[in-house]
């Protein structure tokens, strides 16, 4: 197109071919959460054919259990706010990172919610080498607790029979036997720690204990306060169980090294939506549609990516001057009821 001939056009209309020629996707929904308008590639990124999306509510194009999620997300932009999370429509499709907003009216009331999503190009390469980096991380854990630890053990005990034998024959030897024997104790707690860092098994020690030992760790490098509150009725399964305290590594590291906090608090509740984990922090807050520009772009790429594979709804509140709230929601997951 010329540029004579496109300012002879209306505004409109240019703001109309931007949109539906976008590589991207943008939208319009109604209060009641269905489509008033949708352009750019939008087959592409629903799964359906055009059209398909006219008798449907947003939340309706997601799987079954994350459409109340996405419903909710829906009304927190109509009642003001912009948000942003990552989400796949379908479940083979790519993933995408979705922005819901409020289009206000004139008058300042919320007359539409808008959204948009572009495709993350380099977010599954970048998932792929952190799969990968995690089943090195969980194989030398395994090597550590089942094969190194044991043999170093059996060394030791071996080294202890040794210097009983020779106790009354070789004085020096025995003398000789026992440093060797500190100096192995002392590399076997040296690799029990390194372990225990390198990959909290909660499957093992479960959810709780793998909470409170990522808080400890913590504690050694965050000079605030470190809370950990853990209901004991709450009880996800082993994947999901994994996948929560992986989001809380990162979204507690990222409170630590981002938000200028002084507290930051790990909660484990039973909801009726599922066993619920919260990181909660007193910082500085941040805009989640804008998280990379203040560096935390990578650990909350990492946190979606952990949610996603557990089949778990994340959701992150923050509010510049007044905190951050993650939330990793496991619906389906098991809540235990005391007998009687």
């Amino acid at each position: 197109m010329r540029p004579a001939t496109a300012k002879s056009l209306p505004a409109s209309t240019l703001c109309e071919w931007l949109h539906r020629e976008s590589p991207g996707c943008t939208w319009l929904l109604r209060p009641d959460q269905s489509f008033e308008a949708v352009y750019g590639s939008a087959a592409r990124l629903f799964g359906r054919a055009p059209g398909d999306w006219d008798h449907l509510k947003f939340a309706e194009l997601f799987a079954p259990a994350l459409r109340q999620s996405w419903s909710g997300r829906v009304a927190r932009a109509f009642a003001g706010e912009t948000l942003c999370a990552t989400g796949r429509f379908h479940e083979q499709g790519p993933a995408y990172e979705i922005t819901l907003f409020p289009v206000h009216a004139p008058d300042g009331g919320v007359l539409f919610a808008g959204g948009l999503a572009h495709e993350i190009t380099d977010r599954e390469a970048l998932l792929a080498t952190l799969a990968g980096l995690e089943s090195d991380r969980a194989r030398l854990s395994r090597l550590l607790h089942d094969q190194i630890g044991p043999q170093l053990s059996a060394a030791g005990m071996q080294l202890d029979l040794l210097r009983m034998d020779l106790a009354e024959k070789a004085v020096g030897a025995c003398a000789r036997a026992a440093e060797v024997q500190a100096t192995l104790e002392n590399v076997i707690g040296l690799l029990r720690e390194f372990g225990r860092d390198l990959c909290p098994p909660p499957e093992r020690i479960g959810v709780r204990a793998a909470l409170d030992r990522l808080a400890g760790n913590l504690r050694g490098s965050f000079r605030g306060n470190v809370r950990v509150l853990a209901d004991g009725t709450a009880q996800p399964s082993p994947e999901m169980a994994s996948a929560l305290c992986r989001i809380a590594q990162e979204a507690a590291a990222n409170a630590a090294r981002h938000a200028d906090c002084s507290t930051i608090e790990i909660l484990l509740k039973s909801m009726r939506s599922g066993p619920t984990l919260e990181i909660r922090d007193d910082g500085l807050g941040f805009n989640p549609a804008d998280g990379a520009a203040r560096g935390r772009g990578l650990g909350l790429l990492i946190m979606r990516h952990y949610a996603d594979r557990a089949g778990i709804d994340l959701q992150i509140e923050s509010v510049p001057g007044k905190g951050t709230v993650v939330r990793a929601v496991c619906p389906g997951g098991r809540i235990a009821r005391h007998a009687g």
